[in-house]
């Protein structure tokens, strides 16, 4: 089992991420691209309940972290088809938290590198 607490980062990584998030759909201005944001959001809340779920059981890490990946590829999309330099920063830091995320994960479960 892996300590609840040693997966905090993840917690905060993916809090952070979903801060980000908010900001990217609430500055958007292209309706089309509203149900693929409310698509990444239902993903982070699969990825928060896989997540949680390691604390129980360490073995769900891969899935966890193949959930993150996927959320990254959904990024990539987003991010191709943005209209505007400005919220390059956001899917940046998107990325960067979903990482921390894998990060914290394999730290917690003791697959770091």
């Amino acid at each position: 089992m892996a300590p609840a607490d040693s997966l905090t980062p993840a917690a905060s990584a993916l809090a952070d991420f979903e801060a980000a998030l908010a900001k990217l759909d609430a500055g958007c201005c292209d309706p089309g691209r509203s149900p693929r944001m409310k698509a990444l959001a239902a993903a982070l809340a699969e990825a928060r309940r896989a997540v949680q779920g390691i604390a129980s059981d360490p073995g769900a890490a891969p899935a966890a972290i193949a959930r993150l990946e996927e959320m990254g590829a959904q990024i990539g999309r987003l991010q191709v088809g943005c209209c505007t330099e400005a919220r390059m920063p956001l899917y940046a830091r998107m990325l960067e938290d979903l990482t921390d995320t894998q990060l914290a994960i394999s730290r917690a479960v003791g697959t770091a590198h």
